[in-house]
């Protein structure tokens, strides 16, 4: 692949200067990679409170400030098994961050001045509805109903092609019951744009958490208190 052409993947996968708005920091450092709860203070509960300050993507990883994202977890009953069964996409290898890992089935960054309903809404069709699968099928007050935590995300890594990033985030983390009585398929899936999601995986519940809790290497890292939180819902 010529180097013009792998450029342009990358920024079909993510654009470095779309704005991000930026928040405070959590109130120490043993609130990072927790669950946001009332006695953190009204700048943080329900939700937390940006400081007015906008910055592009890239200098936001390479600076390492605190913004917002949006994690959707699709699921569907199979109370055969006493189970779920979970959707996972596998991140896209252009990816900024994580490349080529599986990850929670739909995410993205909220960009400056949106709304994380909306921006769950819009990321909902762009990395699963490529096939017009989820077109209508859920409304926005479901969606808006279906936020189940937020908790602090702060992640070191490096990638070949950006180099080391810091990964700060406030995740908003909502749950989706599928609506469908047949079984949910991989191929169900497809995002609108390749570069951002290269497949789409179903996992039984329990080995979700499982994998999670063991940091396997396949799987983008998650804490304890986001496992821990993400299994009491899913009933795992």
């Amino acid at each position: 692949m010529s180097s013009a052409s792998s450029d342009g993947n990358y920024k079909l996968a993510q654009d470095p200067s779309e704005l991000f708005d930026i928040y405070p920091a959590p109130p120490t450092a043993a609130h990072f990679n927790a669950i946001i709860r009332p006695d953190w203070g009204e700048d943080f509960f329900p939700e937390p409170q940006p400081t007015g300050e906008v910055k592009q993507r890239s200098q936001v990883h390479k600076d390492g400030d605190w913004h917002r994202s949006m994690h959707l977890w699709v699921y569907q009953s199979d109370s055969a098994n006493d189970n779920v069964r979970v959707l996972l996409q596998r991140r896209s290898p252009y990816k900024d961050t994580h490349p080529n890992l599986l990850d929670v089935s739909c995410a993205g960054h909220v960009n400056a001045g949106d709304d994380i309903v909306e921006t769950t809404m819009r990321e909902m069709e762009e990395e699963l509805g490529g096939s017009g699968n989820m077109k209508g099928r859920y409304s926005l007050e479901e969606v808006k109903n279906s936020r189940v935590f937020t908790v602090t995300s702060a992640i070191e890594g490096e990638t070949e092609k950006y180099g080391q990033y810091t990964c700060r985030e406030y995740q908003d983390v909502f749950i989706l019951k599928w609506k469908e009585d047949s079984p949910m398929q991989s191929h169900d899936f497809a995002p609108m744009v390749k570069e951002e999601v290269s497949g789409f995986k179903i996992i039984c519940g329990k080995e979700l958490i499982s994998k999670l809790r063991q940091r396997d290497d396949a799987f983008v890292p998650r804490s304890e208190q986001y496992i821990d939180a993400l299994a009491k819902v899913l009933g795992c």
